[in-house]
């Protein structure tokens, strides 16, 4: 069995570098150009898991019109607490923040992020989302699906399961990016077969 992994459309967040988790919050009208162009790029896909926020379900009607969604709830973005919405410039002063990047060097390290879901817990919580639409899709015998879900929940996904491995941020999918995966259903792997810029 596909899996055509992609990461949501453009959102404002998006543009203004924001910490957009669990907000639910809109596509941008780049981002739904963004899916509009992308969508006829992609491969056909016989029914879609996403993620139950607004910008999944826009991206998803836009990439893969008129097929069949289901939500997927712990393929949600992960939550990253009180920085939930803000930007750089707003959380500079705030000390956690400042102790955060401090030891973060070059990448922000969400495993050592030091609010909301770890990344153990996302990538556990996407290990469950993942297995769920693997045996969803496998009763139906559908042979190429499209997942939509977020940056970091597809970082923590392909982090585990992910093939060849990469390091966490080697799986950072731009939006309306990602992969096109070879799945094991046994071991839950990822075999990548082709990648999506965006």
């Amino acid at each position: 069995m596909e899996l055509i992994l992609i990461r949501h459309g453009t959102t404002q967040g998006n543009l203004e570098k924001r910490f957009v988790g669990t907000l639910d919050v809109p596509l941008a009208p780049q981002g739904e150009e963004l899916a509009r162009k992308v969508g006829p790029t992609l491969p056909r896909v016989e029914h879609i898991y996403r993620s139950p926020l607004t910008r999944c379900r826009q991206t998803a009607e836009l990439l893969w019109p008129g097929v069949e969604a289901i939500v997927i709830d712990e393929l949600r973005e992960s939550d990253f607490g009180p920085f939930e919405g803000k930007n750089h410039e707003e959380l500079k002063d705030d000390p956690l923040y400042q102790a955060w990047i401090g030891q973060s060097g070059d990448h922000l390290n969400f495993a050592a992020m030091p609010v909301g879901e770890t990344a153990e817990q996302v990538v556990e919580r996407v290990s469950i989302g993942l297995a769920k639409l693997a045996a969803d899709a496998a009763a139906h015998g559908y042979e190429r699906v499209g997942v939509v879900s977020h940056g970091g929940a597809l970082m923590g996904l392909l982090s585990k399961y992910g093939r060849p491995v990469r390091e966490y941020y080697g799986w950072m999918c731009p939006n309306c990016g990602g992969f096109r995966m070879a799945l094991n259903p046994d071991t839950l792997e990822l075999t990548v077969l082709e990648e999506y810029k965006g």
